[in-house]
């Protein structure tokens, strides 16, 4: 017999005892965490992205050692001077370069190097977040005792909690390299390191957004896998010719064109913008990556709302 405040079904009636979206949300989110966790995918790639971060830190004290040498060469003002006007030309944002000019290079470099890989990783974890589901039909297990959207949305943040956990080891593991070298100090470590995460956890929740929205499109995995690839090179494309042309305006022109609309589509395009020194664009940059979050959740939620499971 039903009990009050339980919650009926559609499918099967009264099935149990009515949970808060949050709750729901808060359950599927560490059900990924520890499926994504304890599979083989998960593993595998966790070991390799480990492996591939110690390297690139290595990389990246190396070109810090590099910068030292030449600023041994010359005087510290004129090398952070060299550096602010590399920087500028490279953004087009004078008080940005002033402000980067500061950062130590090994850091700075492996969160370019993480925010450029972050889609990638994404892809491999997230393409069968909710395809492989729909193909052995497990989601009916939980549609019936979850909303629908608290599942969708529960799965999309159990893969951004497990790529923020992932960005999270590699950023120490940057860190422990660049402080080792005397490269860095803990000052630096806790505070620059600490930006530094964050922007690539905000960066990579829309791309945990996209990815589990092109999965909920599909019942095979590998087609999720090809289309997610497909989507996140096209955006990839598509800002790189805005960077083309801008590049090519500065040469001929001399003077750094502005960003063209398209760019902002792409949402690697922030990771400057969120280290600006001006709080208004920290949060501007904050808010249309939190937009496509939304938008991308609710254009998934609303699919897998309607679809037959």
């Amino acid at each position: 017999m039903p009990q009050p405040g339980w919650r009926r079904s559609a499918r099967s009636g009264y099935v149990g005892p009515a949970l808060s979206p949050a709750t729901e949300i808060r359950l599927i989110a560490a059900r990924e965490i520890r499926r994504s966790v304890r599979s083989v995918k998960g593993i595998v790639l966790g070991v390799i992205t480990l492996l591939g971060a110690f390297v690139t830190s290595l990389v990246c004290v190396w070109l810090e050692g590099g910068d030292r040498a030449s600023a041994n060469a010359a005087s510290t003002e004129a090398y952070t001077e060299l550096r602010k006007t590399a920087i500028e030309k490279a953004t087009g944002d004078a008080s940005f370069a002033a402000y980067a000019a500061s950062i130590p290079t090994s850091l700075l470099v492996f969160l370019k190097v993480t925010v450029w890989l972050a889609p990638l990783l994404i892809a491999l974890l997230g393409f069968d977040v909710m395809s492989s589901e729909l193909q052995h039909r497990s989601v009916r297990f939980w549609t019936v005792r979850t909303r629908r959207w608290s599942y969708f949305t529960g799965k999309m943040l159990g893969l951004w909690a497990i790529v923020a956990l992932m960005m999270l080891a590699l950023n120490v593991i940057a860190g422990i390299v660049a402080t080792a070298r005397g490269y860095v100090t803990p000052g630096q470590l806790l505070t620059w390191g600490l930006r530094f995460w964050l922007v690539a956890v905000v960066i990579a929740g829309s791309w945990a957004a996209i990815a589990t929205f092109i999965s909920s499109c599909f019942r095979t995995p590998m087609l999720s896998l090809l289309t997610t690839f497909l989507a996140f090179f096209v955006m990839w494309v598509v800002s790189l010719l805005g960077f083309v042309v801008r590049a090519r305006g500065m040469v001929e022109g001399g003077v750094q064109k502005n960003m063209a609309w398209y760019e902002y589509l792409y949402p690697n395009t922030y990771d400057t913008l969120l280290l600006s020194p001006e709080t208004t664009k920290v949060l501007t940059a904050l808010g249309v990556l939190v937009g496509f979050v939304v938008l991308a959740n609710l254009a998934g939620a609303t699919l897998f709302q309607r679809r037959d499971i």
